[in-house]
């Protein structure tokens, strides 16, 4: 629960450092703002998205304004805009004085992977992001723009009425350390010194390197290594992606931080975000270091706990492995797809990923996809999850079903025999108990 707009003050500093001198920042904040109830680092990460998306439209000179006030949209905008609940909102305005857009690059702007920068200097990723967190959080998105009349983006967030939780802050609390091993691959010579002292004083072991190929020479060398903590843009013919693969290879159970000047970034893989992506967004506090660093060590702490790599040499014949589950998720929205496929993977399940019912059944009749449980949502366009799943359950008698949807009573789904109803929202536990109780419940080909 968090005041948006204390929020906004504590990043000005940040963001007049981020965007430049020739960048003039006005922030200004309503009286009696109201509270929401969000993640405050997304928060912060999509007001620095949209900030850097406005510097580069405004060619680096410009005015930005950045605005949080109460808002309701009543019911006639709500009709006119059907996604959208009516209701009381705290909104979050930032306006820029660039080149604006036209309204065909306005409805294509939060696709994922779409960009009008030139190739290398974006992904394409930001906005979407900025998009699935507010749409994630209950909210709505709106961008208002007219070309050489520059942009507004106006982030919704829905009103609620308890109290701000209190956020502490690095000035009163210490920050959190350990005694793991972190390689620090980094090749401004300031920062890297920068942040070895820092991690150094917060009681972790430091090496270093200059850039990724150094970084592997460490790597390779076989020392123990809990954590590789990365820029993103290294000069050398090895970039950090591929350092961060050949870094899991050869050390299986290490986790991997990146940081960069750009919360969108350069990090794609086969189309998409690299599985288990990390991210600290430059510049950062030694707090916000330390807890990024601790909650990366801790989440891949969890993930070795609950599917531990195995030794070398330690496999004795006849053991009996119990196999990884194999799942098929059936998602048509990208953010809840990709978000739910990469919990999926943490928890310990193979997944392969259909963004339909369609694309479902072909993945189903290829030769080598072998499929315990189906994890579909409800609502899919074209072919429904139930249609869905009644062709699935024809070919494959004996798969499990789990179905993700917002409505409770799904006469529809239940006819199928073994077959679990998972509310959305979910939690990492409900999926994980949901996926559990179906493959027990599954029946018998």
């Amino acid at each position: 629960m968090i005041n948006i707009g204390r929020l906004v003050s504590a990043m000005d500093d940040m963001l007049r450092r981020t965007l430049g001198e020739e960048i003039e920042v006005e922030t200004m904040l309503s009286g009696g703002l109201w509270n929401s109830f969000a993640d405050p680092i997304q928060i912060e990460n999509a007001l620095l998205n949209l900030a850097i998306n406005s510097r580069d439209a405004m060619d680096g000179a410009g005015k930005l304004t950045i605005e949080v006030g109460n808002a309701f949209l009543d019911d006639s905008y709500s009709r006119a805009h059907p996604e959208v609940a009516a209701g009381q909102y705290v909104v979050l305005a930032v306006t820029d004085t660039g080149a604006g857009m036209p309204p065909e690059i306005i409805a294509q702007a939060f696709e994922p992977f779409f960009s009008t920068k030139p190739e290398g200097k974006g992904t394409g990723l930001g906005l979407s992001m900025v998009y699935g967190f507010v749409k994630q959080s209950g909210g709505h998105v709106k961008i208002y723009s007219e070309i050489d009349e520059g942009t507004t983006v106006k982030l919704y967030l829905p009103r609620f009425f308890q109290s701000e939780d209190r956020i502490t802050t690095g000035d009163n609390v210490p920050a959190t350390g350990g005694t793991e091993t972190i390689l620090v691959a980094e090749d401004d010579e300031g920062v890297r010194a920068t942040v070895v002292e820092m991690l150094t004083d917060l009681g972790y072991y430091v090496l270093k390197a200059k850039d990724a190929q150094s970084a592997l020479t460490v790597i390779e060398s076989g020392a123990h290594i809990d954590l590789l903590f990365t820029d993103v843009v290294m000069p050398g013919p090895l970039k950090s992606p591929e350092l961060a693969r050949m870094a899991r290879e050869r050390l299986p159970n290490v986790a991997v931080l990146y940081t960069s000047g750009y919360t969108e970034n350069s990090i794609v893989h086969g189309g998409r975000l690299d599985p288990g992506l990390e991210l600290l967004s430059k510049p950062y506090t030694r707090e916000a270091l330390a807890r990024k660093v601790r909650h990366v060590l801790v989440n891949q702490a969890q993930r070795r706990h609950t599917n531990p790599a195995p030794l070398p040499g330690s496999e004795q014949p006849g053991d009996i492995v119990q196999a990884r589950l194999k799942l098929l998720l059936v998602e048509d929205d990208a953010f809840i797809r990709m978000d739910t496929a990469e919990i999926l993977r943490d928890l310990g399940y193979d997944v392969i990923e259909a963004d339909s019912g369609e694309q479902g059944i072909e993945l189903l009749r290829s030769a080598d996809t072998n499929t315990d449980i189906i994890v579909a949502d409800v609502g899919l366009p074209g072919m429904s999850g139930p249609a869905f799943a009644a062709l699935a359950r024809k070919a494959f008698p004996s798969v499990g079903l789990v179905f993700a949807t917002g409505n409770s009573n799904l006469p529809d789904a239940n006819r199928f025999s073994g077959s679990v109803l998972l509310p959305k929202p979910f939690t990492t536990a409900a999926l994980d108990r949901a996926v559990k109780t179906a493959a027990r419940q599954r029946p018998i080909a």
